[in-house]
């Protein structure tokens, strides 16, 4: 197995996601820091990035591709905590606590990401101290959206779930578009994000197709009506 090396990892200042990234909100010294210490990988698909009772070594940055954070249980049915695409930083969990990974990470298609390991973020830390201001927001902002997770899980209907994953998994690359599109993203993994039965993903599917909203295409789900499918990810939003 490959491991993180200098050679493969990206520079920062040239990339096309580093206006959405963890680097852009750092100042400049801190910026050229963070491009020196850290490390790059690419992994192939369905590849390992970290397993449930690893001790965390690091941090991880989506460079190119995306990245699953998921559970398991006894019956090894999957749950979807997070889909990290790129310019998404993770990791800094499990780091921050001291425990071990309670999750699994996997790359979903070839991804390639960066990792800045204990010892260099520690260094950064001290020498920046900044740097703690903004994962304090990070983290916070990511207990957010697990909470309305949570509470859309509870509450919203199953049309709605399938909408929002939709919604929150368009690709970087067509998602200013007309007509937005989802790669790589399969039924299954619909099913592990919303918590639903796998025939209930199918059957909400192919409602939203039956009214123009989306199409299923042989390598992507194209949202034909991006306005519609939002108020059915959100259907009691204020107009």
């Amino acid at each position: 197995m490959n491991e993180f090396n200098k050679d493969q990892a990206p520079d920062c200042p040239v990339c096309r996601f580093k206006a959405g990234c963890f680097y852009s909100k750092l100042d400049a010294r801190a910026q050229a820091t963070w491009n020196a210490v850290k490390l790059g990988r690419k992994f192939s698909k369905e590849e390992d990035i970290y397993t449930e009772s690893q001790r965390p070594q690091g941090v991880y940055t989506v460079c190119k591709g995306r990245a699953k954070v998921f559970s398991t249980d006894e019956k090894g049915q999957q749950m979807i905590t997070w889909i990290r695409h790129p310019g998404e930083t993770f990791g800094h969990i499990a780091l921050f606590s001291g425990k071990d990974y309670f999750c699994n990470s996997r790359a979903m298609g070839e991804t390639t990401l960066s990792f800045v390991d204990k010892t260099a973020l520690e260094q950064m830390l001290s020498d920046h101290p900044k740097i703690y201001r903004i994962f304090l927001h990070k983290v916070a902002t990511e207990m957010r959206a697990l909470q309305l997770k949570i509470k859309d899980t509870a509450y919203k209907p199953a049309r709605s779930k399938v909408a929002r994953a939709l919604m929150n998994a368009v690709s970087y690359r067509s998602k200013d578009t007309a007509h937005p599109a989802i790669h790589g993203l399969k039924r299954t993994e619909i099913a592990e994000i919303t918590g639903l039965a796998l025939e209930t993903v199918v059957r909400t599917l192919a409602e939203l197709e039956k009214r123009g909203i989306i199409k299923r295409e042989t390598k992507c789900i194209r949202i034909l009506d991006y306005p519609t499918l939002t108020r059915v990810a959100d259907p009691h939003a204020k107009k």
